[in-house]
């Protein structure tokens, strides 16, 4: 049976969160692929490819390097067609006041959550954006 989700994007600089973040994508059923970069500026590259196919992406916040907000004004930056159909949920440990509201002045930025990804929140994506049986 075919998953509502194809591919998911991971971008986070903990490769611990990654790999948990990944168990936690598999164990729900839902997701067909994952793919994870400890580096933004690796999944942007990934993302100027127009066939790429990335449905959600996980954001982390913050990251050395490129930060999430830095990533979301580059990503905001590509194409309609890089960008795709691409859904973006920024996680992050931070309790700064503000980081929610601003994170969501980006049009593609569909929630943000506090780490680490659940179960249910993939379960509502799938429900809210694909139709997933959850």
């Amino acid at each position: 049976m075919k998953k509502p989700i194809q591919l998911v994007m991971l971008i986070d600089d903990s490769s611990l969160d990654n790999m948990i973040h990944t168990r936690i994508l598999k164990k729900s059923g839902l997701v067909e692929n994952i793919i994870a970069f400890e580096y933004a500026e690796e999944a942007l590259e990934h993302l100027k490819k127009e066939d790429h196919g990335v449905d959600v992406i996980f954001l982390d916040l913050n990251m050395p390097r490129m930060d999430g907000y830095e990533f979301l004004e580059s990503y905001h930056a590509l194409t309609q067609s890089q960008r795709a159909k691409s859904l973006v949920m920024m996680l992050s440990t931070s309790s700064r006041p503000g980081d929610a509201e601003r994170a969501k002045e980006f049009p593609q930025v569909i929630d943000y959550q506090s780490k680490p990804l659940e179960l249910e929140t993939i379960k509502k994506i799938a429900r809210t954006h694909f139709s997933g049986d959850c």
